[in-house]
């Protein structure tokens, strides 16, 4: 009888150990810590690790990295975001958040960067001002903004509602109760006419100022009854 050649009987037996031992140690090491680190405001590390909870449920060698970064990148105000694993069972987060500046048509937020998104459940958006206006105008919107607040800040003036028109016209509401008309033209030297015009006017005797005259502005002044 010819001879037996047991390294070939025995390779099947061989490799079928081998993919039973790749799969044992697949599923072996499963993620059981998530640690979620970077810049966050809005956001505790802790909601954040809530969303991805699932990966928990994976091992260190199965988990999806892909299906977690878009998962943590669709939240609203997240930037940045770094996903990696770190052996042998954490799953490890870094990312940056947007700052919140304001509520845009009363059911958007509208971070500093000028992304919309939705608003998150736990936020207070009762500190922020309001913007309406078409989406087409968010980054405009953004600009005049922080313009107005960085001309106004130092007077303790602030913004409590700002609307953009369907052509780019700009109308802001100011906490001081001044109603102002910008227009769509020559911004920058209106903003500034405004920052002489609060220094100049008494603040509780003005309801309105229309900038788009000239070099002028057209003043509305409060009843007196409104005054006293």
């Amino acid at each position: 009888m010819p001879a037996i050649a047991w390294q070939w009987l025995l390779l099947p037996v061989f490799l079928a150990a081998v993919v039973a031992g790749v799969r044992w140690s697949y599923h072996s090491w499963p993620i059981t810590s998530i640690d979620v680190q970077g810049r966050l405001s809005v956001w505790q590390a802790e909601d954040i690790a809530g969303k991805i909870v699932w990966a928990k449920d994976e091992s260190f060698f199965s988990l999806d990295l892909q299906r977690v970064y878009q998962q943590i990148s669709a939240l609203p105000l997240i930037m940045q975001v770094t996903v990696r694993k770190r052996w042998p069972n954490t799953l490890e987060v870094s990312l940056y958040e947007d700052v919140p500046m304001a509520i845009w048509n009363g059911d958007q937020l509208l971070s500093a960067n000028g992304r919309l998104s939705e608003i998150p459940a736990h936020l207070d958006g009762a500190h922020l001002a309001q913007i309406d206006g078409d989406r087409n105008y968010a980054e405009a919107a953004v600009r005049h903004f922080r313009r107005i607040q960085q001309s106004l800040g130092h007077l303790n003036i602030g913004i409590n509602r700002l609307t953009v028109s369907a052509v780019g016209a700009v109308d802001v509401e100011l906490s001081n109760g001044w109603q102002v008309r910008f227009g769509r033209q020559y911004f920058e030297e209106r903003v500034q006419r405004l920052e002489l015009l609060i220094a100049q006017l008494p603040e509780s005797a003005v309801a309105s100022v229309d900038l788009r005259y000239g070099k002028g502005a057209a003043i509305g002044w409060r009843a007196v009854q409104e005054m006293g």
